[in-house]
């Protein structure tokens, strides 16, 4: 049965391989029970989080005085907890507003924090990233926030804002997509499901000296940064499963070179798509910039709604899954992360010409 090509923006597409390591292990990992059925405080789980942790420190090139969390509750939890742990009475954050996901964040960080607005990406529909010199601080922010990669609209920071005060990054559709400046920021967040296996685990990045400013106890458990990282990330049942395929992505990520090899690709990858957008000579019309467009999700569009259906349509047909935009935008978007293969890419290139071609 052959398998289609999946353009969804998450969860997104597995390699053929771990998806047949992962269903090996759901039936024996080699001790007469599957990964679904084991202990978490067993030897078996207690040695993958020691390996998991240090195979994804080598892999970000993480430096020793960063600690880093596995935690449930997805990105969406981080929005809370971020502002809840670390902010104090007094304090306020600025945040680099360039899309849906900044908006999402700082709806929930208003319940804790006053939020002031370094540059509004509103005026130019969110299709650019801006310039360091666009950017406004206030004065003496406890942290400054911004969204790596906006995949509903697809755009993507090349570099983290230049500022001296912290930095927060929610990089869940692009981490591990290419080499990460770690020493930028303060605290790295991303979901799992896009670039480094399946729903149901956050990565927490956070510097010593940030989490030290952490608001006193007592605070409830799973709110409160330092008792996770004395637990290693297991203060109660941690999401197992999500955590073995994490592992198996990471495994598959050193073996295509790291993430000088997955940028490598990445690159190839949305280059092949691009190009045959512009091939269509406006037919097709990209969103975002130039300068600003996302290697992860290739966001664009036809002249008309009409249009959009019926490439989608005939997408479908095709064996191609998960064209269309964001709810909120509408259009066409093609998510390529990590695992998403560059015979799918030539495909949807292929398909993008010929209907222009047919419809122009």
């Amino acid at each position: 049965m052959s398998r289609a090509w999946n353009f969804v923006a998450g969860p997104a597409g597995l390699p053929e391989e771990v998806l047949h390591r992962a269903q090996e292990a759901i039936w024996d990992i080699g001790m007469g029970a599957g990964i679904l059925e084991v202990s978490h405080r067993s030897a078996f789980f207690d040695q993958l989080m020691y390996d998991l942790e240090a195979q994804f420190r080598r892999i970000g090139g993480i430096p020793d005085d960063y600690d880093v969390l596995f935690l449930q509750g997805g990105a969406t939890l981080q929005f809370c907890q971020i502002p809840a742990e670390l902010t104090h009475p007094g304090d306020h954050i600025d945040c680099i507003h360039t899309g849906f996901w900044t908006r999402n964040a700082m709806r929930d960080a208003a319940f804790y924090v006053p939020i002031h607005y370094a540059y509004d990406g509103a005026a130019t529909g969110f299709e650019h990233i801006p310039s360091d010199d666009e950017i406004h601080y206030s004065e003496n922010p406890r942290y400054v926030y911004y969204c790596a990669n906006n995949s509903f609209m697809g755009t993507e920071w090349q570099h983290a804002p230049k500022t001296d005060y912290p930095i927060v990054a929610d990089m869940s559709s692009n981490i591990y997509s290419r080499p990460i400046d770690v020493r930028a920021h303060s605290l790295i967040f991303a979901s799992a499901q896009k670039n480094l296996g399946i729903a149901g685990c956050c990565v927490v990045i956070v510097r010593h000296d940030f989490l030290e400013a952490c608001q006193p106890d007592p605070r409830p458990s799973m709110f409160n940064y330092r008792r996770l990282v004395e637990n290693r990330s297991m203060l109660n049942t941690p999401p197992t499963f999500a955590l073995y395929m994490m592992k198996q992505m990471l495994d598959w990520i050193e073996e295509h070179g790291g993430l000088e090899g997955m940028a490598a690709i990445n690159r190839q990858k949305a280059a092949i798509i691009r190009d045959a957008i512009d091939d269509t000579h406006g037919f097709f019309r990209h969103v975002g910039e130039p300068q600003c467009r996302s290697m992860m999700n290739i966001s664009f569009r036809t002249a008309s709604k009409e249009l959009d259906d019926a490439f989608i349509e005939g997408a479908e047909a095709h064996n191609m899954l998960g064209l269309r935009g964001h709810r909120e935008t509408g259009g066409l978007r093609a998510s390529v992360f990590n695992a998403f293969p560059i015979e799918g890419c030539r495909a949807l290139a292929e398909y993008i010409r010929e209907f222009a071609r047919v419809r122009g």
